[in-house]
């Protein structure tokens, strides 16, 4: 069965370079920052990547398409981990498991928001949240 997105070999070449930066950075993170929470770390400060990128791409004009795919899917795509996010929460006892949970998708979303946050301060104007 044939994709319905035909991105061409350049993006996927982007996504790649992105998705190999992001990953290398995760593990050289994982490093640095022993003993504290490292999924946690690095799923909001993604996010907040994230919600920067992508409201400075929509409303600021800041990067091209290609910086889309190199930053948005490739980079922030392997150096966050949603699947090692699942694993150590299911690991955990019932309570610890709801407390995980709950708190990774709260301050996740809230560093998105602090992103565009961040974009709408440095433009100097409202452009919403849509």
């Amino acid at each position: 069965m044939r994709s319905t997105v035909d991105y061409g070999f350049g993006p996927v070449l982007l996504i790649a370079g992105g998705g190999f930066v992001g990953s290398v950075l995760r593990v050289i993170v994982s490093g640095v920052l022993s003993g504290v929470p490292i999924t946690f770390v690095v799923n909001v400060v993604g996010s907040f990547i994230l919600g920067f990128f992508m409201c400075s791409l929509g409303y600021g004009g800041f990067f091209s398409r290609d910086m889309r795919f190199f930053v948005a899917i490739g980079f922030c795509g392997s150096f966050t981990t949603f699947s090692t996010f699942a694993l150590q929460s299911a690991g955990l006892g019932f309570t610890g498991f709801f407390v995980n949970v709950l708190l990774n998708v709260f301050c996740c979303l809230l560093a998105v928001f602090a992103g565009r946050a961040l974009v709408i301060l440095l433009l100097g104007r409202g452009v919403g949240w849509s």
